[in-house]
């Protein structure tokens, strides 16, 4: 084995939004063995970067929900699959529409409604973005279409399904556009073409691996994506059962020993 794709939250961080010591121990193990350690997250470059900056993960990051790949030493982005800037802007009204909270991601900040970071993000426990990654407003879609920066993802959110399922069909109506979830209360959205298994292929090319040297750790809808493209697929013990019936093998929970030992038995097939 040559890579290890690992997810971020309720994989390699526990339900407190921390990075065990013994998955950080796990994490050195494998790269002292040459084995590349590669975060791949849902979010925002520079906020996924503040949790595994002082940890022996690889210096490429796959994040955005695989759109973007970016070297952390340097933060250049090697590779992005962007959504033109008109198709976001429609895919927000859409959403708004329908009674969705939207937000998204424009080249490193994080882009909302002042409501909805007020209603919501605020409180969130692990949302740890500055306020300079923050751009706050209260005309998003007004916003999103006289930017001129690069849109990677957006996310739509609410508790309530109808209002889920209906946005996400008028959505689906717009061309270029790919939809996956990291839970019940959300979607997200990315250009076509992106997602964390063809970030892991893209990177895996640029390195000379192999896929069949690559494995992948996941909980999420979101992590199929990277789980069907590698080799050794495996899901935390906290995943869904949805998850866990298409992997090779379940390791422990986010919450105890879930990447030590899913590290441990790649290494071991390795052997």
């Amino acid at each position: 084995m040559k890579l290890i794709a690992v997810d971020l939250d309720g994989t390699l961080l526990n339900h407190d939004k921390e990075i065990l010591e013994g998955s950080r121990k796990a994490i050195a193990k494998a790269a002292e063995a040459g084995i590349r350690v590669v975060v791949a997250s849902g979010r925002s470059n520079l906020e996924a970067q503040g949790f595994v900056k002082d940890t022996a993960c690889d210096r490429w990051l796959i994040c955005s929900n695989g759109a973007v790949i970016v070297d952390r030493m340097t933060g250049e982005r090697h590779k992005v699959w962007q959504i033109p800037r008109e198709t976001a802007a429609e895919t927000v009204r859409r959403g708004e529409e329908c009674g969705l909270r939207m937000f998204l991601y424009i080249d490193d900040e994080i882009w909302m409604t002042n409501d909805t970071y007020e209603q919501i993000f605020s409180k969130m426990r692990g949302f740890q973005v500055p306020g300079s990654m923050l751009h706050l407003t209260d005309d998003l879609v007004g916003d999103v279409a006289s930017c001129g920066g690069v849109v990677t993802k957006l996310m739509g959110w609410s508790m309530d399904a109808d209002k889920k399922r209906r946005a996400k069909e008028w959505m689906s109506e717009l061309p270029g556009l790919t939809f996956t979830s990291s839970g019940p209360d959300n979607f997200e959205i990315m250009a076509e073409g992106a997602g964390k298994g063809e970030a892991i292929r893209w990177l895996a090319q640029e390195l000379g691996i192999s896929m069949d040297e690559t494995a992948a750790i996941g909980d999420s809808d979101n992590d199929l994506n990277m789980l069907h493209a590698v080799r050794h697929p495996i899901a935390m013990g906290n995943a869904s059962d949805h998850v866990k019936e298409q992997v090779e093998f379940v390791t422990g929970t986010c919450n105890t020993d879930g990447i030590e030992r899913a590290i441990a038995w790649v290494m071991e097939q390795d052997a």
